[in-house]
């Protein structure tokens, strides 16, 4: 060969490593054994006909078998779980899933062909991820029926698992993903595509008796709260029908958000309509089973019956003791357990309608438990969000038990549109923390997320958690209204005024500002009063995340005036805009790259709009706007008046000065009190007392002496 890419630690004269490979991490190559098992690649010709690898002479395995609407091909070499996926994959197929029970005797029929009667064990598509130990199908399908050996699944556990098939009694396994089995790829003339998310559903008109919780067209009740008032699943789904309903079908993520968010005052498990009589979960209604939530290790199917359609396992809602699965569905025995139950009917239109909840208008403040969120729907960064949330003394939300997880997923459905929230990992740390500094063991992550060491992490439309670069500009961000013992590791050093007459300032990164969009006035009288009430500038903006701040608190005052004041200025001597410090402008936000430039001149001002955030230009004289004063944040150790005194300065200064002048007053009428009892023992009356420049006598050194020692006396009581 003519080249080669070989790593330093080649052993040319090794007769062992006699094949070669490619280090996917550093692109170099290095000699191996070759019969070590690993991962390949092919090279044809362009436009070359592909063909399929050869592999037993068995016809069966070499072959797709079809069953109903999906064929299968059964591959008798030993692989990894992962290596087995991704060459299913190859063929455009997965590790195979299994739905029904005539599904799983087809399978188990061939397989106990291909291992000649013996119990060997072959991969299919039901695996965990790591820390998580929820099984899923690798195909995305929604898991609807199991088929458990005796024992297993085992415990779960952080490490992953993947699920096996043992053709002997068609029940299944799992072991580590690593271990080396044969495998069975799937595929159908449609690949499986996970159903979109619903639109947020809107409310059917009509209520709710009483007693009744009404969600979009339905209705919920709790039962059960009473020991003596659980019941089995078939007693369950008794009483819900005499109630006029049935036991709750729950058809999508949304729906699992409402019910989950009621539960933080039960604590007892919670039949549903769901059982597998058919030996395959489905709803008492026989609706689709699209969404399942079950929790890790489940379903498990531990109870069996040899029976055709007999009632065996049934779900309930968990009310876990670890709030991590609180929420999360189990089976059952459907006859010898007992617990409460959900029921659900529809909206009576007889009855009037409840108002709803959701979407909540913007800017709006939504409560839930002894927790405020408020949605801020606006592109924004990461940052721009912290400091935008911060700005309105809240900080982007922390999520720390699945409750207000529920809540925060039917806001942000109703919103449609990824939001962000406090948890990060902007400086390489091992793990990733809320910005709040709270220490939580509830997570919610879309699976195989975190898909990055660093980055910041928003909530998608199905309230599940993924990262993205914190410079990403997502629609928006939830912020959490502080309380008492509330702190952000992002804040800023420095205070902002407070008391100060009329106003009230709103601190943002290292300024303060205050906001009178009320006060309308020409940007000379706009200055002029920032800087006589407040010892402050008319606002300058050097940024996107500062527009996007002002914007926010200029927008509420969008019917009372078009907008603020910039403090921007045309510089004659550079024909450039500067701020009031002489800083370039660097940041604009105008409407359109064609504004007319060459009309700035001197006469020429600049303004933030209130209904959309852009500048404008215009003339400094023919019309008045609103008013923004930003100031630097005072360092606590350079503040020398305490909040509330700068407005009585001007009150102390007199009070000083008067003190004085009386005090000055007392002083010059002692002294004359002193010198006249002086003079009237000497000379009879204080007016002999007068004498010239001229002439020096000793009475007059005596009252001089006298005068001067009293000073001095005076002098040092004070």
């Amino acid at each position: 060969y003519t080249y080669n890419n070989f790593g330093r630690d080649i052993y040319e004269d090794d007769d062992i490593r006699r094949c070669a490979v490619t280090d996917i991490a550093s692109s170099l190559w290095r000699a191996v054994r070759c019969e070590n098992q690993l991962d390949w690649i092919c090279k044809i010709r362009k436009g070359a006909v592909a063909k399929d690898p050869e592999g037993t002479e068995d016809a069966t395995s070499n072959k797709w078998v079809q069953f109903q609407d999906a064929e299968y091909k059964f591959f008798e070499h030993l692989s990894t779980w992962p290596q087995a996926q991704r060459i299913c994959t190859w063929f455009g197929a997965e590790l195979a899933s299994i739905h029904s029970q005539e599904e799983l005797t087809f399978l188990g029929k061939i397989l106990q062909e291909l291992s000649r009667f013996q119990d060997q064990f072959w991969w299919i598509g039901l695996h965990t991820n790591e820390n998580d130990g929820r099984f899923r199908w690798s195909d995305g399908s929604i898991l609807n029926f199991v088929s458990w050996a005796s024992g297993r699944p085992r415990p779960i556990s952080r490490d992953r698992k993947c699920v096996y098939m043992s053709p002997s009694k068609e029940v299944w396994g799992d072991q580590r993903c690593l271990n080396n089995l044969q495998y069975i790829c799937k595929r159908t003339n449609s690949s499986v595509v996970k159903p979109p998310l619903p639109p947020p559903p809107s409310a059917h008109s009509g209520g709710c008796p009483r007693g009744w919780t009404p969600f979009v067209n339905k209705c919920f009740q709790v039962r059960g709260y009473s020991k003596v008032d659980r019941a089995n699943w078939i007693e369950g789904k008794a009483a819900c029908e005499r109630a006029g309903g049935q036991l709750a079908t729950i058809s999508n993520h949304y729906e699992q958000a409402f019910i989950t968010a009621i539960l933080p005052n039960i604590t007892f498990d919670l039949w549903i309509g769901l059982h597998d009589t058919s030996k395959d979960f489905q709803w008492l209604q026989k609706e689709p089973l699209k969404y399942v939530n079950w929790a890790p290790g489940e379903p498990s199917g531990q109870h069996t019956s040899s029976a055709a359609n007999e009632l065996v396992n049934c779900a309930v809602i968990w009310h876990a003791l670890h709030p991590q699965f609180t929420g999360r569905w189990d089976d059952r025995s459907c006859t010898s357990d007992r617990n409460g139950y959900i029921c659900q009917r529809n909206k009576d239109p007889s009855l009037p309608s409840t108002p709803a909840n959701f979407p909540p208008p913007s800017m709006s403040k939504l409560s839930y438990m002894n927790s405020t969120y408020r949605v801020i729907q606006k592109p924004l960064s990461w940052l721009e969000a912290v400091w935008l949330c911060e700005s309105h003394n809240e900080t982007l939300v922390t999520v720390v038990d699945p409750y207000h997880q529920a809540f925060l997923t039917q806001v942000i459905n109703s919103v449609q549109q990824p939001l962000w929230i406090g948890l990060s990992n902007e400086e390489g740390a091992r793990t990733f923390s809320w910005l709040s500094g709270e220490e939580s063991d509830y997570t919610n992550w879309q699976e195989g997320e975190p898909r990055q060491a660093l980055g910041c992490t928003y909530m998608d439309v199905d309230g599940m958690w993924r990262i993205s670069n914190c410079e990403t500009k997502l629609k928006g961000a939830i912020c959490k209204v502080a309380g008492d013992s509330w702190s952000s590791k992002s804040t800023f050093t420095g205070t902002c005024p407070s008391g100060l007459q009329d106003s009230s300032w709103i601190p943002f990164r290292n300024h303060c500002y205050t906001f009178h969009l009320e006060r309308k006035a020409t940007p000379k009288d706009a200055a002029k009063y920032c800087q006589k009430a407040h010892g402050a500038e008319m606002v300058s903006i050097l940024d996107e995340t500062e527009n996007v701040f002002v914007w926010e608190h200029v927008q509420a005052y969008e019917n009372d005036t078009k907008g603020a004041w910039l403090s921007l200025m045309y510089n004659t001597k550079s024909g450039s805009l500067v701020w009031p410090d002489k800083t370039v402008l660097n940041y604009s936000n105008w409407a359109r790259e064609t504004e007319n430039m060459s009309l700035m001149s001197p006469n020429t001002c600049y303004w933030i709009k209130s209904n959309t955030g852009i500048w404008g230009i215009g003339s400094c004289t023919s019309f008045t706007l609103g008013i923004i004063c930003k100031m630097p944040r005072v360092q606590e150790n350079r503040l020398l008046v305490t909040s509330g005194s700068q407005g009585h300065t001007l009150d102390i200064i007199l009070y000083v000065l008067g003190a004085l002048v009386l005090l000055a007053v007392v002083v010059v009428l002692l002294l004359l009190y002193r010198r006249r009892a002086a003079s009237g023992s000497r000379h009879g009356a204080f007016e002999s007392a007068r004498y010239s420049r001229t002439s020096s006598t000793p009475s007059e050194s005596v009252e001089k002496n006298i005068l001067v020692s009293d000073m001095e006396m005076n002098e040092q009581q004070e």
